[in-house]
């Protein structure tokens, strides 16, 4: 067997087995098309169909000096690409191109287990991109695949596909366990595994933004993606009272509201206080890579080490690079900053010392027929009621200096941060303290699952004005000129409901729907299970498990474990290197094997010395004698009894001697 290890990968690749191969490099490769740029895609399928093209017309290996000019060309190009060739989306650009040019010299059983091996990296590489469970799903498919071919690469020409492929889903079985178990034991490290920052300047990211202008939050509204999912501890609040906050933007430029630097860490934390039940919400967050901590309208405090800022919401320590679970705690009836203090009153109405004038025309009337915050507030909500304005996603174009004036008085159409902004604008202009607070409104419920999805068509924005013995009261100026965007939802609030995504169109109940959301409930499952289990909720299972205090513990014997796995699999290796040297009379015959296979005839796995002579000499008269007798000496060396060492330097001598001629 020894003898035949080394001979059966330097054997050469069938025409059907490149075929095979090229394939199963475009299945392991094909879902980085939804990421990479289209030049690299273009050139990767390229590559591929030269490769199946030169297969097919039986061409030889291209030529070296081609080759590398190939090289040269992928890695320049990547680089004038990217401006570098490291980092997530440049790296992996890099290695599909490497990847894809590697079969173009693939000629060998070894070049076979070197593209295998590329394959499996590039494999894993789709999780830094995506961690949903239809990719996990893939990569079990992708893994099966490649696992299946190296079987068949070592089973050899007699063994059938499918018993390769038996053998590789018995093997991944056995591995579950094992992964499962490091899964839920490994320690859990505080960043995202898979997160690393995209380098290609156009990652889609979800989310709301710390900043607002027109039409931020209608572009985010044709989403139909999940911002987080939420259950609750008892019923649902009604419709009206769901309100998720988010980023509380205070500061105020020509156009578009801020957070202000430093999330307006110049004012003290918000004081809240309940004035009624509280709410328990369990909610697991999609990615947004920035650190708000969506919660249901008010939070009053996270299971987690965040803090709560001025506006009432709380962030994270660090952006949300992965999907996190957390515990929400919230009240529907609060009183929110009961005492404004000097330096939050100055920043809730500063404005620009121009633009708008006839907003702050109209804010100064309003003010001085009745100078009381309250009457304020109903003349304006009265204005924006009374004044035929429109709710929709495609609002007309305003001027950055003067865009609540055009707003107010020439279109009179508009989406939620037209209303939010324009009427907490007009709030500080007639001397009432107001600020912009940003989140989702509504939800929808997975009977399936028994929970509700909020999605980033739900993103929403309303006012917050603080009113003397009420503290921070919500305004939600949109609900004034669209009041069934609160109760019924987006759907059924505007006119132009094909701008909406599918799953909130308002398309009804139909077979398509359902199976969107028997999807979404094992989705939501995957979610808060596999890709929100963080340290917190590791933590929390193992309490549940009572081996809390045992952390250490369990982090040291996992060590061991996974150190005790790499020893063997060293051993392995090095058992491994020992069975490739054998004694010299093996090496001269292996030696023999390799020259013969870079003429065409490599020795087949199993195939005994006498046979494979029978079959060079079919094809090579002129080898015959020469072989014939090469394989009757080993043959006694390996079998006879007591072989003499004469008759074993004899045998070598000849086989070192033996050097068929070249092909054509």
């Amino acid at each position: 067997m020894a003898a035949t290890g080394t001979t059966h990968t330097a054997r050469l690749v069938s025409r059907g087995e490149r075929l095979a191969l090229t394939a199963l490099v475009a299945v392991i490769c094909g879902p980085h098309i939804l990421h990479l740029p289209f030049w690299v895609s273009f050139a990767a399928a390229a590559l591929l169909a030269w490769n199946v093209l030169r297969t097919l017309l039986g061409q030889a290996t291209p030529h070296g000096l081609l080759r590398a000019l190939l090289t040269i060309a992928g890695v320049s190009a990547v680089f004038l690409g990217f401006g570098h060739i490291n980092g997530q989306t440049a790296g992996v650009a890099l290695l599909v191109l490497m990847l894809a040019l590697k079969l173009s010299e693939t000629q060998r059983y070894r070049d076979v287990v070197i593209v295998l091996a590329l394959c499996c990296f590039v494999l894993v590489t789709q999780f830094l991109f995506s961690q949903s469970l239809g990719m996990a799903l893939y990569l079990i498919g992708g893994s099966w695949l490649i696992v299946a071919a190296f079987v068949h690469l070592h089973a050899g020409d007699d063994a059938p596909p499918s018993a390769s492929a038996a053998e590789s889903a018995r093997l991944l079985a056995l591995a579950i366990p094992v992964a499962a178990a490091l899964f839920v034991l490994f320690p859990r490290l505080p960043g995202p595994l898979w997160g690393l920052p995209a380098d290609n300047g156009n990652t889609a990211r979800t989310g709301l933004s710390d900043t607002m202008s027109p039409g931020a939050i209608a572009d985010l509204a044709r989403s139909g993606a999940v911002a987080f999912r939420v259950r609750f501890d008892g019923p649902a609040p009604p419709p009206a009272l769901r309100y998720w906050r988010g980023p509380v933007l205070w500061d105020y430029d020509h156009g578009t509201w801020h957070t202000g630097p430093g999330v307006a860490r110049d004012i003290a934390p918000a004081s809240v206080h309940a004035d009624g039940p509280t709410i328990r919400t369990d909610i697991t967050l999609a990615p947004s890579h920035k650190r708000w901590l969506i919660a249901l309208d008010m939070p009053l405090a996270v299971d987690t080490a965040h803090r709560r800022t001025a506006g009432g919401n709380w962030v994270a320590p660090r952006p949300i690079d992965q999907r996190v679970r957390y515990i929400a705690r919230s009240a529907t009836q609060y009183t929110l900053d009961a005492k404004l203090t000097p330096a939050a009153r100055q920043r809730a109405l500063a404005l620009p010392a121009t633009g708008n004038p006839r907003a702050r025309a109209l804010a100064h009337r309003w003010a001085q027929q009745d100078p009381g915050a309250r009457a304020v507030v109903h003349s304006a909500l009265d204005f924006l009621r009374r004044g035929g304005f429109s709710y929709t996603l495609n609002p007309p174009r305003t001027s950055r200096d003067n865009s609540v004036d055009d707003f107010l008085f020439t279109t009179r159409a508009g989406f939620c941060e037209h209303f939010a902004g324009a009427f907490t604008f007009l709030m500080r202009a007639a001397g009432v303290p107001a600020r912009v607070v940003t989140g989702y409104q509504g939800a929808e419920h997975a009977s399936l699952g028994d929970y509700w999805i909020v999605r980033d068509s739900d993103a929403h924005a309303w006012s917050e004005v603080w009113l003397a013995g009420a503290g921070w009261v919500r305004v939600d100026p949109t609900a004034a000129a669209a009041p069934k965007r609160i109760v019924d939802g987006i759907n059924a609030a505007i006119a132009d409901t094909g701008d909406l995504p599918y799953m909130a169109g308002g398309h009804g109940r139909d077979a398509w729907y359902r199976a969107r959301m028997l999807w979404d409930a094992v989705d939501a499952g995957w979610n808060r299970w596999f890709l929100a289990y963080g340290p917190d909720l590791q933590q929390r299972l193992f309490a549940a498990l009572g081996i809390a205090g045992f952390g250490t513990a369990i982090a040291i014997l996992t060590g061991l474990v996974v150190g005790l796995l790499m020893l063997v699999s060293l051993w392995l290796a090095w058992r491994m290197r020992v069975a490739r040297e054998p004694d010299p009379a093996v090496r001269a015959w292996q030696g023999v094997c390799r020259r013969l296979a870079r003429r065409g005839i490599a020795r087949r796995t199993g195939e005994t010395p006498a046979h494979y002579a029978e079959r060079v000499a079919a094809r090579h008269p002129a080898l015959a004698r020469a072989i014939t007798d090469l394989a009757a000496r080993y043959s006694r060396l390996r079998y006879a009894s007591t072989p003499g060492p004469a008759e074993r330097r004899d045998f070598i001598r000849r086989a070192r001697r033996f050097h068929p001629p070249r092909r054509g």
